[in-house]
């Protein structure tokens, strides 16, 4: 051990004094590159393409495996040694040897300051600035001759060199050099000759997909469960690929070669798994769920068919160990109810389903999941289930048990009996839903059941399953004859977003099924419609008074957002800007900065955004200019590269007797738009889905910077409310009931026209006072209070508002003839808001009195995902009884927001907010404002404005 720390101490005073990392070794390296490679020294100035342009052509030079190597790099590069040295020298799971062979590798290669790439093609290169080094005299360029073969750094430290095969993955060139370790081995890192990593997991129980080692690639496998050996894998291959490809035989180290392709024979290529629902949407075989949990953010919908069922399946992973869904079953030979109401509509029956995983799969342990089915809703299929997955290679094995539902064989005994005959039978179902029956859970009949799923090809999988349900015991006396308890089925992927399934169930009945899924964080839309960001230029324009009026033209058109002036105050430009919007902030500042950066003067270096709101001061941006081109014209190394923009704290007022107004916009007090209107009533008596399409007129009048005058007229084109004859019976003031009334009175309404004042008492207090029409069904006056601290992920508001309910027309009168004339009611909530730093998940919790009069609280959970996509629900509970509510029992329902930014060909800032909430009741009933306090300030959030589309680059956002 004492000479593990006297190497390390040794390293660490060389790299403390100064050591570029041009020792012998060093030398060494040169020399034999200058013999392997070629390329004359780069030229004060020039460009990585203007060099790769001027080398002599050669057939024989590998452009992939070219190194640029910076000397400023070399200090952070030098810690990283220094890091690798010491966890090398205090890895215990090694053993002696190997610890000695990896310490001499790691010592004998030099700290490079070799930088990545993003690529290496002259014309892409041009025709891409921002990716393109500018070259000095201390850099080192290097282009390598085309390797015939790829390394392996067994687990013992020792190098061995293989011919490169087409088709071989790191587990065939592991298999070659390292056979007694590696099938102890989980997890292999690739170090290709550009200098990037990746790290593929091999095992038969868990490979997938991966990308082949080129010619010149380094392959690291490290031996599974060992405490730190994943740290020391990331050390050792991130410092790996400092390193030019053929560096590792400049060393005085010895090299094992396997000759021949003889040597190494590829078998079939590992793929990734391709998980498929069930017929119940959840992630599964055929009528039974499995272990197995889809990539956080998937998002499905999902059909099945099997008589007498048809299901819709609407199912999303928020996050790795959770998956949950809502469904609504068709009996087919049921009808909802009677023939004056329902017609000849089918039963529906509505549930939500959760699944959680507890443990993931290793080497040894199978994968556990825990979920329920039919969760608070009316019982007729409730289940809960544990199943356990275990992966063979291109077999995927599932063994689990369930009760309920899945469980009415009652092929076991219940395993829970053991603490009580209690768990002998279930509890009666929840009845008119709503209500979470807890005395059903894991009680009753209790079956196994199980499967196999087997995936030939990457987009074939067979499943065969046998089933817990003998379907003698089905929900309305509905029972099925079951030949058979196997279950077969196939699913055909012949697109990443598409699923045709079809099976053999109960040996004598068809199941066929249709899934559409997608990533929400990987939602996005290439901007094609959108104007193009101006080219950046080097150099600031020569004219030192630009046209201000195109430059607030083209800032608009860039954004999206108002420019309300343009100041100058010595050499800092000053832009106010209003009505920020959108999802992407950061795109839009960009493209800001490009109009900014083509018209303002040489003699400015700094421009001030100033985003505000009617008036109120939100959020600042400093744009340096000088680091904002370096950034955008050329490709820095890591340590040189400098922060452009910098999100600032608002200032408390613009007035400046030093500022210099140069451009001021013309107010324009009136502005409208036309967009599509849709409302829909899902689930009800009388038909699955009515709705109503038409077009909105949304307008607004300023009155004054702080005041305006908002509103919309709707007109209704297409429906099919003639169907829509159900209001729901309620034991509460019809606050919402009604809202058969309010869809089918008029074609032609105005759901909203309000007066707003928007104000701010302090830098982080603001306040908002209202009066109109503020939704469709009320009308009213109120006030809303705010404290939201900068960047902070607290915020603290307050609304009380005194509200009559609108006629049915909702044109202008209140005199509702017949129905509760006049119902007046004070309603308002205290609502804190926290950002909780954890998954990306924000919470909001409201307490107060609602519309109904009843008293109680809202909790709201979302999920947001990089690119501004949010999944959440939301739940209600109040003073009043169950038995009053009504069906149901309490208000809940979930949502899915998607800004426009991630659908459209063009910047828009607007958002598609989708809810569902199983039914409409009057108790827990909120005021819909369309002004809020916390969404007005959102320009206030670091969170919210710092969305970034799906398919930003990696070299732009890397640090």
């Amino acid at each position: 051990m004492a000479r593990y720390f006297l190497n390390l101490i040794c390293t660490s005073c060389l790299l403390l004094a100064g050591w570029p990392g041009q020792g012998w070794a060093a030398q060494e390296a040169n020399t034999h590159l200058a013999k392997s490679g070629h390329g004359s020294a780069p030229l004060a100035g020039e460009r990585l393409s203007d060099w790769l342009l001027r080398q002599a052509p050669d057939e024989r030079a590998y452009s992939f495996g070219l190194t640029w190597q910076v000397p400023a790099e070399r200090v952070v590069q030098s810690q990283l040694k220094v890091d690798l040295l010491a966890e090398l020298s205090t890895a215990s799971f090694l053993d002696e040897a190997s610890r000695n062979n990896l310490l001499a590798l790691t010592s004998a290669l030099p700290v490079t300051g070799r930088v990545r790439l993003p690529m290496v093609d002259a014309r892409w290169l041009q025709a891409n600035p921002a990716f393109d080094p500018v070259l000095q005299r201390d850099h080192e360029v290097s282009l390598p001759l085309r390797p015939k073969t790829v390394s392996v750094l067994t687990a013992g430290g020792k190098i061995c060199r293989l011919p490169h095969q087409p088709g071989a993955q790191a587990r065939h060139y592991l298999e070659v050099c390292d056979p007694q370790n590696t099938r102890h081995m989980d997890r292999a890192w690739v170090v290709q000759a550009d200098g990037s990593v990746a790290d593929y997991l091999i095992a038969f129980w868990n490979e997938r997909a991966q990308d082949e080692p080129a010619p010149g690639a380094l392959i690291w496998g490290a031996l599974r469960s060992r405490s730190g050996s994943e740290r020391l894998s990331r050390l050792l291959t991130d410092y790996l690929a400092t390193q030019p490809y053929d560096a590792f035989f400049a060393q005085a180290m010895p090299v094992h070669e396997v000759a021949g392709p003889a040597a190494l024979q590829p078998g079939r290529a590992a793929m990734t798994p391709l998980l498929s629902a069930s017929d119940w949407g959840m992630v599964g075989l055929l009528q039974t769920p499995t272990a197995r949990m889809a990539a956080q953010g998937d998002a499905r919908f999902h059909f099945s068919r099997i008589y007498p069922y048809e299901r819709l399946n609407v199912f999303v992973q928020p996050f790795d160990a959770l998956e949950a869904g809502f469904r609504y079953t068709t009996v087919l030979n049921r009808l909802y109810g009677s023939a004056s109401l329902s017609g000849s509509q089918t039963y529906k029956d509505k549930s939500m389903d959760f699944k959680f995983r507890l443990f993931e799969e290793t080497a040894y342990r199978p994968q556990l999941a825990v979920g329920i089915i039919d969760a608070g809703g009316t019982g007729l299929f409730s289940s809960e289930f544990v199943v356990a997955n275990k992966r063979f290679g291109r077999f995927d094995a599932s063994l689990g048990l369930g009760w309920g539902y899945l469980g009415s064989s009652g092929n076991i005994k219940n395993p829970f009996s053991a603490f009580g005959a209690n768990f002998d039978k279930r509890g009666a179902g929840a009845g008119t839903g709503g209500q979470v029956n807890t005395q059903a859970f894991f009680r009753g009949p209790t079956a196994l059941f199980g499967g196999i799923q087997y995936q030939p090809w990457d987009n074939w999988v067979f499943k065969a399953e046998y089933d817990g349900n003998h379907y003698r015991n089905e929900p309305q006396s509905n029972n099925h004859k079951q030949r058979t308890p196997l279950n077969f089925g196939v699913v055909y992927r012949p697109s990443p977003s598409v699923n045709f399934s079809a099976g053999l169930e109960r040996g004598n009945t068809l199941m066929l099924g249709l899934t559409l899924h997608t990533s929400l964080p990987r939602l996005g839309a290439p901007k094609v419609s959108d104007t193009s960001t101006p080219k950046v230029a080097h150099l600031p324009p020569r004219q030192d008074v630009p046209l201000w009026t195109g430059t607030a033209a083209d800032i608009v058109d860039m954004s999206g957002w108002g420019v309300q002036s343009i100041s100058r105050n010595g050499r800092v430009l000053q832009v106010v800007l209003e009505g920020a919007s959108g999802a992407h902030w950061s795109e839009r500042v960009e493209r800001i900065a490009a109009v900014l950066h083509r018209d303002a003067p040489a003699s400015i270096d700094t421009f001030d955004l100033i985003l505000t709101e009617q008036g109120v001061v939100l959020a600042e941006r400093q744009i340096r200019r000088s680091a904002w081109v370096k950034a955008n014209a050329t490709f820095s190394a890591p340590s040189q590269r400098e922060q452009s923009i910098v999100s600032a704290a608002p200032r408390t007022s613009l007035d400046s007797a030093s500022q210099e107004k140069v451009w001021t916009a013309t107010p324009s007090r009136f502005a409208y738009a036309v967009v599509p209107s849709w409302q829909q009533n899902i689930g009800g008596p009388d038909g699955f889905l009515l709705f109503r399409a038409g077009v909105s007129v949304p307008m607004q009048w300023k009155l004054a910077s702080n005041v305006s005058l908002s509103g919309a007229v709707s007109l209704n084109l297409l429906d099919n409310f003639d169907k829509f004859k159900y209001t729901a019976p309620s034991n509460m003031p019809r606050v919402k009931t009604y809202l058969r009334e309010y869809m089918t009175s008029s074609r032609l309404n105005v759901p909203n026209l309000q007066v707003t004042h928007f104000g701010q008492w302090s830098d982080r207090q603001f306040y908002s006072v209202y009066a109109g029409y503020l939704e469709s069904m009320y009308a009213g006056v109120g006030g809303e209070w705010l404290y939201r601290p900068w960047h902070s992920p607290f915020a603290l508001g307050v609304d009380v508002n005194r509200v009559q309910q609108r006629n049915f027309d909702q044109l202008f009168g209140f005199d509702r003839a017949g129905t509760q004339t006049g119902y007046r009611v004070d309603t308002g909530h205290a609502t804190v808001y926290w950002d909780t730093g954890w998954e990306s998940v924000h919470l909001k919790l409201s307490a107060g009195r609602y519309l109904a009069g009843d008293i109680g609280a809202t909790i709201d959970a979302s999920k947001t995902f990089d690119n501004g996509v949010s999944v959440g629900v939301w739940a209600t509970r109040t003073n009043v009884s169950a038995e009053r509510f009504g069906e149901g029992s309490f208000d809940k329902g979930l949502y899915l927001r998607i800004p426009f930014d991630v659908m459209t060909t063009k910047r828009s800032g607007n958002t598609a907010f989708l809810a569902y909430s199983p039914l409409t009741r009057d108790g827990g009933a909120r005021l819909n404002r369309s002004f809020t306090l916390h969404g007005a300030t959102m320009a206030r959030s670091q969170r919210e404005t710092g969305f970034v589309p799906a398919q930003t680059n990696a070299f732009r956002s890397a640090p």
